[in-house]
Order: structure tokens, then C-alpha cells, then sequence
């Protein structure tokens, strides 16, 4: 590695920060810094760059997922998968209702396991749905019934959503293809854990549609999870949900009429079958570019290196506890 460095300067220009980094950490995976910093371009002489419309927070988080690219722990053992993150608040009440945390460990193998490399996989990576483990299914039942009723997980999972967007929106203005790959993968596997898929709120679609295409895959991720989870739920008329959306955004509201008639062919054509989610996303290749790598390489990566997943939803809970604590909130 080269250890030349450069700054970048985030933020308005009044409350800007300098950042040092090494040069080559952003020209690997972004092909706009790249070309900034080893181009014919004035960045490129006076080594450094401004972002004025992206958060140090945002940029932070950047740097802490192009840096996580080649870390593994130091015994060579996998990260943790499927790791259910909840917020510090609600978690003493999870502890309170079960016999102990040691029941929502879910027992999986990794890398140092006894024979990992001869024993067959059959554990679901972290973002394929995983039905056939009972203890992840029991698990999956205890959070809907503890935290999807509570007002405060609502607020702090949506806010988590804005923290993903952000990074998604960096990361398509500024050409980070793997991470626009990596946020839907952390996105759906933090939905598969929680039992709980994005649904639509006013301020996420505003800011995913002032930012990113509409052709954008994190859009296409919405688009989803409301034809096939948000607009679907029994307790409610779907009528007047697809009333809410039409006033939210029109655009929006046709994409999720388009996956509804195809649904519906779908099931017809089955039999009459219901069709979930999952049948429409098995996992995040789905919904990834594949610029960097292809589908194979991806899925064994998603499988090898599902710390770099684990730590982007960390990250993004980090950044809901900041905000909740710079808004005042409890």
C-alpha cells in the first residue's frame, strides 16, 4: 500500500473538517476519487478535495467500511452473523421478559469451527432468509412481539433507515459501487433478524427521491417491502394506504401498483399460492449492481466477510444514538 495521504474537507464552510486519508483507501473503491487524486486535475496537485454536502459523520462512516474491507479478527475466526441489534433502551426490557440474553445467541458456525472446511453449509447467509432453523424462527417471534409494538424501536429503526440513505446516496454521488452493494445486503439482512422490513415514511422518500434516480436500487428496496409487507397488512385498508402513498409521491405509488399486478399474476399462476418477500428478494444479489464483483463472488464474500455487513448496521445504530442524543431525545 502507498502510504501517501490527502485531505478532505466535509462539511459546509463554516463548519468544515479537515480529514486525512490515505489516498489509496479511497481510489480502491471509488473510482471519482481515484480519478480526483491520480487524474490531471487540481485535487490531484494540491492533494485534497472538499465535499461540502457530505456530513463528517456520513464520511466517517465511510472510511470505517473501506477500512473494514481487509480486517478479520485476529484468530481468523468469522464475525458474528445475523446479529440482532436493538436499542440500549429496550434491550433491558428483552432481558426482563426472557430467562436470559443467552436465548437470542443463535448458534452458528464459523471459521474456527471443528471441521469448518469438510462440514457441508447449511447456515443461511445474512441476507437469505433462513426458515428452516426453529431457534431462529423462536427467536424472530420474541423481538415482533417486544419491540415492533413499541413506539421508541419505531422511531430509533426509521431514523437508522435515514442513517443507511445518507451513506447510500454518498456512495451513489460519489461512485462507491461495493458499498451501494453493501448497504442493501446490511439493510436486508437487519430486516430478516427483526422480522421487520422499511416501510414507507415521509421524510426517507422525500430524501431517497430529491437524491438518488428513481431507477436507484435502495429505492427499488422500498418499492418491495411496501408492495409486499407495508401495503398487505391485515389490520389496515389497503385502499387508503395506497391513497397515502399517491400523495407522498406518485412515482413511488405506480412502482408498488406494478409489483402488485405482477404478485398478483404471479400467484394465479401458482395456484393461488401467497407470495412473500423473500420470494421476490432470496437474498441481496438480487437487488445488488455487481460492478466490482460478480454474483458468485459476491454471495461467497457476503459469506466470507459478514463483518463488513455487521458493521454497517453497527455503524448506523452508532448514528441514531448520536442524533437521538444531539436532538435531546431519551
Amino acid at each position: 500500500m502507498n502510504f501517501d495521504t490527502v485531505t478532505v474537507r466535509v462539511g459546509e464552510a463554516d463548519t468544515a473538517v479537515d480529514i486525512t486519508v490515505y489516498r489509496d483507501v479511497l481510489s480502491a473503491v471509488s473510482p471519482y476519487f481515484r480519478s480526483a487524486f491520480e487524474g490531471p486535475f487540481v485535487e490531484a496537485t494540491d492533494r485534497s478535495i472538499s465535499l461540502t454536502d457530505v456530513t463528517e459523520q456520513t464520511f466517517r462512516m465511510f472510511l470505517q467500511w473501506a477500512h473494514s474491507q481487509k480486517c478479520q479478527l485476529s484468530n481468523g475466526a468469522a464475525f458474528p452473523q445475523h446479529g440482532i441489534l436493538v436499542q440500549k433502551s429496550t434491550r433491558k426490557n428483552m432481558e426482563q421478559t426472557t430467562t436470559g440474553s443467552a436465548e437470542l445467541q443463535l448458534p452458528l458456525r464459523t471459521s474456527s469451527s471443528p471441521n469448518a472446511e469438510t462440514m457441508p453449509d447449511t447456515t443461511a447467509a445474512i441476507d437469505e432468509h433462513d426458515d428452516y432453523d426453529d431457534h431462529r424462527s423462536m427467536v424472530t417471534k420474541a423481538l415482533g412481539q417486544l419491540y415492533h409494538a413499541n413506539p421508541e424501536w419505531i422511531h430509533g429503526y426509521r431514523l437508522s433507515l435515514l442513517s443507511f440513505l445518507r451513506l447510500y446516496i454518498f456512495a451513489d454521488k460519489y461512485n462507491v459501487p461495493q458499498l451501494r452493494d453493501d448497504i442493501l445486503t446490511a439493510m436486508i439482512a437487519q430486516s430478516h433478524a427483526w422480522n421487520w422490513w422499511p416501510d414507507i415514511e415521509r421524510e426517507l422518500m422525500k430524501s431517497a427521491y430529491a437524491n438518488l434516480p428513481p431507477s436507484s436500487k435502495f429505492i427499488r428496496l422500498l418499492v418491495l417491502s411496501t408492495a409486499y409487507c407495508w401495503l398487505l397488512e391485515p389490520e389496515t385498508c389497503s385502499a387508503t394506504r395506497m391513497r397515502t402513498m399517491m400523495e407522498m409521491n406518485a412515482e413511488f405509488a405506480f412502482e408498488v401498483i406494478v409489483v402488485q399486478n405482477q404478485m398478483l399474476k404471479n400467484s394465479r399462476s401458482s395456484g393461488g399460492l401467497p407470495l412473500w418477500l423473500e420470494d421476490a428478494v432470496p437474498d441481496s444479489c438480487t437487488l445488488h449492481e455487481h460492478l466490482v464483483q460478480d454474483a458468485a463472488q459476491c454471495r461467497k464474500r457476503i459469506r466470507d466477510q459478514s463483518h463488513i455487513l455487521t458493521g454497517l448496521i453497527e455503524m448506523c445504530a452508532a448514528d441514531v444514538v448520536g442524533i437521538t442524543k444531539e436532538s435531546g431525545e431519551e
